[in-house]
């Protein structure tokens, strides 16, 4: 047996690298490399430099550099363009003279040498303030937003990425490699004619039964099994990915979507989610399931987003009777409203609270905490850590304050003016719970009006995700999202009821200053919405969330 030699190198041998950070991690600090050594000049590299105190196995990562040497060339050639694997070893100390790197004593491994995410990989928008890595988790955000990035990714090119991601895995599996710490934050992906998946933090995974680190996972990803970094695992959080990436969600675990695309693929994701892992499908039979769907695809209406002009209803599609309210007709018997007890005049919050309620962890960024809302609204929570990846790079998406108007009336010609909010319920009149629901929304509305942030969050259920109730941070970051505009003409028009669920649809109109509108209208001044909220009844009815396929808005 030939035995292959692992490259070497001292920092010093990689150039001004020091000048080329792309990014800092938790384990450690990613840079460019102005001039890779020996046979990788020429080459586009990174080095991962592992930080003080971070403990990792040598040995495993003597090992990894030897991976794709020992390939067969089809399959060589296929995982480099999907792998920013360890290529070779970066040292300081004495020069190595035995393998592995445990057999070297006077040596200290400092990190190692990677391939380099190409320009391919690269998201640039302005709206971003230039060039980010291209995650994954840009895919887990409404249309709207990820076409005001440039970034316009159909339901066809979402499956292929899926493919491409699934036979990835499935050469991994076969080579005894399990990423283990898998989520849409450690994989980098390119459209176009040949849509590809790039795998980063690949010291990460579980080569062989070995880690180089300990294993970790990332928060929303967790399997339920005690073991991790197993080819069950991967399975279980591919299964995850696939259902949020037609989704266009960070959380959801519901296959409608994706059933709606192609029930075999659903079944999968269904079995993926099996809390046995011996009873999950192994990663290979997506590869014929995919590609059916692929070519068999029909299209399928998107859902109304508040953040995508595509699925934004004009003015009289949003007079239609999806909801029984006709807002230009005149009532024939008085309004049933609601009133809350008045309380000082003061900000209130509009289209940002659409955004609030919509919020599920969006894009997570190194360093800090930033939320991507629907309308184009920012939130502090929470946080958790992404990786750096191989162009680092955090993904700023924050959300200037402005001075809201002073509260209106509503303008419904029979209800009452009040300081506070005013929910007109006359279209559910007739269900018993209308006047409670409605009760609901003008407290919590009426609350965030006068600026009494307690009182208002404690409308909503404890185990809402839209906020985190425990979390001092979190609330004051809520709270500042929720002071920027004005909202009136509240009409309840349609309740039903969805498993443990009362849905709600609430109809009002929404004030903003210009540039602070939607995220696909940034200058809309007022929009009317359309919204229906998840309700819980715990001690009376309490906001759940509000799904995105529950809102559309429109224009003024």
């Amino acid at each position: 047996m030939n035995v292959i030699p692992v490259s070497w190198a001292r920092p010093e041998q990689l150039g001004h690298y020091r000048t080329e950070l792309l990014g800092d991690g938790g384990q450690g600090v990613v840079f460019g490399v102005p001039s890779p050594p020996g046979r990788f000049q020429g080459m586009r590299m990174a080095y991962k430099e592992y930080k003080q105190g971070v403990r990792h196995d040598d040995d495993v990562l003597h090992d990894m550099c030897l991976f794709t040497e020992r390939l067969g060339s089809a399959d060589r050639a296929f995982l480099e363009e999907r792998l920013t694997w360890p290529r070779a070893l970066i040292y300081t100390g004495q020069a190595p003279t035995a393998q592995p790197a445990s057999r070297n004593p006077g040596t200290r491994v400092a990190g190692f040498l990677m391939p380099r995410a190409g320009a391919e990989f690269e998201l640039r928008s302005t709206r971003l303030g230039g060039a980010k890595a291209q995650g994954l988790e840009f895919l887990l955000n409404p249309d709207g937003y990820t076409r005001s990035l440039g970034l316009d990714v159909d339901d066809r090119q979402r499956l292929r990425l899926l493919a491409d991601l699934a036979s990835t895995l499935t050469r991994l599996h076969q080579e005894q490699v399990c990423v283990g710490d898998l989520s849409p934050k450690n994989i980098l992906f390119t459209t176009g004619a040949a849509p590809r998946c790039l795998f980063i933090d690949c010291d990460s995974m579980r080569y062989r039964g070995r880690d180089v680190l300990d294993q970790v996972e990332t928060t929303g990803w967790e399997v339920p099994e005690t073991a991790k970094a197993t080819w069950a695992s991967d399975v279980w959080k591919f299964g995850l990915i696939a259902v949020r990436v037609v989704n266009r969600d960070q959380q959801q675990e519901d296959t409608a979507e994706l059933r709606a695309l192609s029930p075999g693929l659903a079944d999968l994701a269904e079995r993926c989610a099996d809390p046995d892992p011996d009873r999950r499908p192994k990663m290979a039979e997506w590869l014929p399931a995919l590609e059916h769907a692929v070519v068999h695809m029909k299209s399928r209406p998107r859902p109304a987003q508040p953040s995508s002009t595509a699925y934004a209803p004009t003015q009289q599609q949003w007079q239609q009777p999806r909801a029984p309210w006709q807002p230009q007709g005149q009532p024939q018997a008085p309004i049933p409203v609601w009133t809350p007890t008045p309380g000082p005049s003061g900000s209130s919050s509009g289209a940002r609270v659409i955004g609030v309620l919509l919020t599920l962890l969006a894009i997570v960024v190194v360093g800090g905490f930033v939320f991507q809302h629907l309308p184009s609204g920012s939130s502090a929570g929470d946080t958790t850590q992404t990786s750096t990846g191989t162009d680092g790079g955090t993904v700023p998406f924050d959300s200037p304050e402005s001075s809201a108007p002073e509260d209106e009336p509503a303008s419904d010609s029979s209800a009452t003016a009040a300081d506070g909010t005013t929910v007109d319920y006359l279209p559910v009149v007739d269900n018993p719970e209308a006047a409670e629901i409605a009760g609901t929304f003008a407290e919590f509305f009426g609350a965030v009006n006068n600026r009494d942030w307690d009182s208002a969050l404690t409308h909503y259920d404890p185990a809402t995700k839209v906020v985190n109730l425990g979390s001092q941070s979190s609330r004051e970051g809520w709270a500042e999202v929720m002071s920027t505009t004005t909202d009136s003409d509240f009409v309840l028009s349609e309740i039903s009821e969805s498993g443990r669920f009362t849905l709600a649809t609430l109809n009002f109109t929404s004030n903003q200053a210009q540039g602070y509108g939607p995220a696909d209208s940034p200058n809309d001044t007022c929009d009317t919405w359309t919204v229906t909220y998840q309700l819980t009844h715990t001690d009376g009815y309490r906001i759940f969330k509000a799904p995105r396929e529950g809102v559309s808005y429109a224009t003024c």
